[in-house]
């Protein structure tokens, strides 16, 4: 995906973002440290401030029709501003998501900013992915629709610093309805891998984005 300079630029400060997150929650800093971080992050941000606020297009929301699905093997469109997995919102896990048949497949390193019990992900965040790779399978069908409901089974636990690929599918379609399920296995798309998290999903489409006021 090209990336205006404005966006890629976005895109770097939203990295260094995250990248601080994971150092300051990964390792143990004296306060004096912290102090100084503080007081540069304060001056660094003041550009920030002030700023008109950003209003997101409807795009694609607007016109489903404008969707253009990926072809086997090639990425699907995301969005910068995605906070699950928007390279340029700096709360996220930026996500590759491929599409491999049918398939929404993505895999994900995480790292110790997304750490619930030791040395495992937390549970909500494995349940956003799921979230939102299964929102990536809409695109397939060039429709607009909202999660209705989302199951997670967790197997065993997702361990941290290691590849992690998540797939997800469409099971069948009634209507409006879109039953989904999906699975996170370790390792780099290795089928074999240890089954850690499933889920099952109802996505619910709609004819169009409703006006905001």
């Amino acid at each position: 995906m090209e990336w205006t300079g404005e966006e890629q630029a976005r895109i770097d400060v939203s990295d260094r973002l995250r990248l601080g997150l994971h150092r300051l929650v990964g390792s143990d800093h004296d306060e004096a440290t912290l102090r100084a971080v503080v007081k540069a992050l304060d001056e660094a941000l003041e550009p920030l401030a002030n700023a008109p606020r950003r209003t997101r297009e409807l795009g694609k929301w607007a016109d489903p029709d404008g969707i253009e699905a990926p072809a086997d093997g090639e990425a699907f469109n995301n969005s910068i501003d995605r906070p699950v997995s928007g390279p340029g919102n700096p709360w996220s896990i930026p996500l590759h998501v491929i599409r491999r048949d049918d398939r929404a497949v993505t895999t994900v390193n995480l790292g110790p900013g997304y750490e619930g019990a030791p040395d495992r992900a937390h549970g909500g965040v494995v349940s956003a992915i799921f979230d939102d790779l299964c929102g990536f399978l809409l695109t397939l069908d060039l429709v607009i629709a909202f999660t209705a409901s989302l199951t997670i089974n967790y197997h065993a636990g997702t361990p941290l610093n290691s590849p992690l690929t998540y797939s997800a599918w469409i099971e069948k379609r009634e209507g409006r309805k879109m039953y989904m399920r999906g699975e996170c296995r370790v390792g780099d798309e290795d089928p074999e891998g240890e089954l850690v998290t499933s889920c099952t999903a109802l996505f619910i489409s709609i004819d169009a984005f409703p006006e905001s006021g």
